[in-house]
């Protein structure tokens, strides 16, 4: 018999939510990593750091924007910081 599967060896299980993205933010990048890959069939998911909370990742789709180089990293961070200073007030 196997032994029961404990949450702290499951990436999936290991995440807080990010109030400001709305995303689910894992605590490393290896397990934002790994979570990616158990997404079948899914193609062009990314990982990225949260612009607003420190040591959290995300993952999600590029924008489109950033893959044609019509903006860079530093503007989507400054635009995800307004974005949520927006919701804050």
């Amino acid at each position: 018999m196997r032994p029961a599967r404990r949450p702290y060896n499951n990436p999936a299980a290991r995440w807080t939510f990010c109030t400001l993205c709305h995303h689910r933010g894992y605590h490393s990048r290896a397990d934002a990593k790994a979570v990616r890959k158990r997404h079948p069939g899914e193609k062009g998911l990314a990982v990225f750091v949260c612009p607003h909370t420190t040591g959290l990742f995300h993952i999600g789709h590029r924008p489109d924007a950033l893959s044609n180089g019509q903006i860079d990293r530093q503007r989507l961070r400054n635009q995800a910081a307004r974005t949520a200073g927006d919701r804050r007030g």
